[in-house]
């Protein structure tokens, strides 16, 4: 069974992309989700005379979790168009303890499901773009990319409609059947 770990890239404790990943990975049959929370892993932000004084225990630790597993489902947000500077320094730490020669997400691409949900119509489908383009130079292989606009026309009452509920499943067979 394959093990795909999941994540936001949001620090926002009521973000939309938590509640995103949360139903997605409910919908997994062929491989085992492992949902964890950036923030138990935040950094300082990175700079050269930070990292001069060692990188963080927690990104060592992230980046062994990350290691153990298959593959990658991350649901960002879009901030003015790209990635939220609390996911992008998460990145920019990773990319500090690759090992020579290597990606940050491992030696081998690793399949990647890339989310992104918004209250307007585009669903954070920039940032998406501009992370499929930069995920290859990563190590990851974009296996799928999904933008939910229109968040709370979607979700109400606790859930998600009948319609998202099922692109959502639709997604997560996609995903599982290309690893």
């Amino acid at each position: 069974m394959k093990k795909i770990l999941a994540f936001s890239g949001s620090n926002y404790s009521q973000s939309i992309h938590n509640v995103l990943i949360s139903t997605l990975s409910e919908k997994a049959n062929l491989a085992q989700i492992t949902t964890i929370d950036l923030t138990e892993f935040e950094l300082p932000m990175y700079g050269i005379d930070v990292e001069s004084n060692g990188v963080p225990a927690k990104a060592i630790q992230l980046k062994e979790i990350m290691n153990e597993h298959d593959a990658l489902i991350i649901a960002s947000p879009e901030h003015n168009g790209s990635m939220p500077a609390f996911l992008k320094n998460t990145i920019d730490w990773l990319s500090r303890i690759a090992e020579p020669g290597q990606s940050f997400f491992g030696g081998n691409k690793k399949p990647v499901l890339l989310l992104s949900a918004s209250p307007g119509a585009n669903g954070g489908a920039t940032n998406l773009k501009n992370m499929a383009e930069l995920m290859p130079w990563w190590g990851g292989d974009v296996k799928g990319v999904y933008s939910l606009g229109n968040y709370q026309d979607k979700f109400q009452d606790g859930e998600f409609n009948a319609e998202t509920q099922e692109e959502l499943k639709a997604l997560m067979v996609s995903f599982e059947n290309a690893l």
